[in-house]
């Protein structure tokens, strides 16, 4: 009995504050980098899912790559400055839970040490607002699939061509209250070779690809040496 009253008191005493309420923390699009490789939480265009291609290797190092994701997270806690005290209600976001699913929402069963779900850092902060405004937000990137766990995606591959991304932003208000988002769901599209130019590209070309291997753009299969200068 004394669990509940003690979850209801809590309830109560938040809300009378009206400091830090439910689903203060949202996470509400992924949002790709513009021309300029940069993430702006005012994009000109938005991603409706996202693509990775599990065969895609740096052509400089030959290692694999993450699969980047950068949420755009709000806060709609409300300022509690005071005279005497510097603001509490500030936001701090510098983790994401992930739980990697089947298209039918079902954590698949993936091999020993692949741990799922599991927490990405990230760093982002967001601004009380004034009562009545409109939400505070920020792009906070992250890593949201390791390349660790390519092997185990392409167990899934055969019988799957997608998995959701199941995302929960994390932080702590600068008063030391600690915040967590509702689930956000971020299906993306597994392949092999999609996105795999075979035809060498210049060093130019290859920085023009913010995120080779995801999402729309394509990575090169080997880069070509800068042309020698008599």
């Amino acid at each position: 009995m004394s669990r509940f009253i003690l979850v209801a008191m809590t309830i109560v005493t938040v809300a009378a504050c009206d400091r830090f309420p439910d689903n203060g923390l949202q996470i509400v699009a992924n949002l790709p980098p513009d021309d300029s490789c940069v993430f702006d939480a005012d994009p000109d265009i938005r991603l409706l899912r996202g693509l990775y291609d599990l065969s895609y290797r740096d052509p400089n190092t030959g290692g694999a790559s993450d699969y980047i994701i950068a949420p755009l997270v709000q806060s709609y806690l409300v300022s509690n400055a005071l005279e005497f005290q510097g603001e509490q209600a500030n936001l701090q976001v510098d983790n994401y839970d992930i739980t990697i699913l089947l298209p039918d929402g079902t954590v698949p069963t993936l091999p020993e040490g692949i741990v799922n779900p599991y927490r990405v850092d990230t760093s982002a902060v967001l601004p009380a607002i004034e009562r009545g405004g409109s939400a505070s937000q920020e792009v906070a990137a992250a890593r949201g699939i390791p390349a660790s766990y390519q092997d185990a995606l392409r167990a899934i591959l055969p019988q799957y061509s997608s998995i959701i991304l199941e995302i929960r932003a994390g932080g702590t208000t600068f008063g030391g209250f600690s915040q967590r988002s509702a689930p956000f769901r971020w299906p993306v599209d597994l392949c092999e070779g999609c996105l795999v130019n075979p035809i060498p590209c210049t060093i130019d070309e290859f920085g023009e690809s913010c995120l080779p291997g995801q999402d729309v753009w394509v990575g090169c299969s080997s880069v070509l040496p800068p042309p020698v200068t008599p």
